[in-house]
């Protein structure tokens, strides 16, 4: 009996520094229907580097805030999102508080890092990205491109939020083909078509055959469409005290997801 593959959904998994971990949460009913929304989503890409080490093992996650509303009743943490949420088309303004103050120890309430207005179109996919550290907070904001690929292969995008890595190459661990040349920090590269499956990718310093990061599985589902984003910490400010999933990684995220 063939199963025809019939629901589409927008959805965001992202996978852990130390083990695969997939969330698997299904947008609200209608979301992918929604053609006069925006849809926005916020990833926390913002590792701790504190040099004090009572200091660099704090999570400090971020409250994003649309249009002055809360949408989530805990913080981001790092590397974590809050899934695609729907907005009116326009002028949307986002504001980013810390979860905790890293000016306190112990740590006091959390604190306002920036306020700032983006502008959405209606059935337009976003990507909120926090960067830089906690302690110098920045953004990246790009608009997802959820097209279909074609029937049987999945889409992928590179992108490089390391603030210390450098310019980095995405090379395929197994053939040793740099899949995505030359990445500078807060650059993209790609989509680019590929089979479906189990792919093994490695981080190197941009042409050269230095592993920044070795190789990580990611699992790559068919008529689907990922975003792939090295993040956390080429060199660690406090050993053993920074927090565990603050090292240089590959994460990644499903923008569109046929099951």
């Amino acid at each position: 009996m063939m199963v025809m593959k019939k629901y589409i959904s927008i959805l965001f998994l992202v996978l852990s520094a130390s083990a695969l971990m997939v969330s698997c949460k299904k947008d609200p009913v209608g979301m992918d229907e929604m053609k006069d929304k925006a849809k926005v989503i916020y990833i926390n890409a913002t590792p701790n580097t504190a040099t004090i080490a009572s200091q660099a093992v704090r999570e400090i996650a971020i409250y994003p805030y649309y249009n002055g509303i809360q949408f989530n009743n805990f913080p981001i943490k790092f590397p974590w999102s809050n899934g695609y949420k729907a907005f009116a088309p326009g002028t949307l303004t986002i504001r980013l508080d810390t979860a905790r103050s890293i000016a306190n120890d112990p740590p006091g309430p959390g604190a306002k890092v920036m306020e700032f207005p983006i502008q959405v179109v209606a059935d337009g996919y976003y990507s909120l990205f926090s960067v830089g550290t906690t302690q110098n907070v920045d953004t990246f904001f790009i608009k997802d491109d959820v097209s279909l690929p074609t029937v049987g292969k999945a889409r992928i995008m590179f992108l490089n939020l390391s603030t210390d890595a450098g310019a980095i190459d995405i090379v395929n661990s197994v053939t040793g083909a740099v899949v995505a040349a030359n990445i500078s920090y807060k650059q993209r590269k790609g989509y680019m078509e590929i089979d479906p499956g189990l792919w093994k990718y490695q981080i190197n310093a941009a042409g050269t055959s230095t592993v920044l990061k070795a190789s990580r599985d990611l699992i790559i589902d068919a008529n689907s469409v990922y975003t792939v984003w090295a993040r956390g910490l080429k060199v660690i400010p406090v050993p053993g005290s920074t927090n565990s999933t603050h090292p240089l990684q590959l994460s990644y995220h499903a923008n569109r997801w046929t099951y």
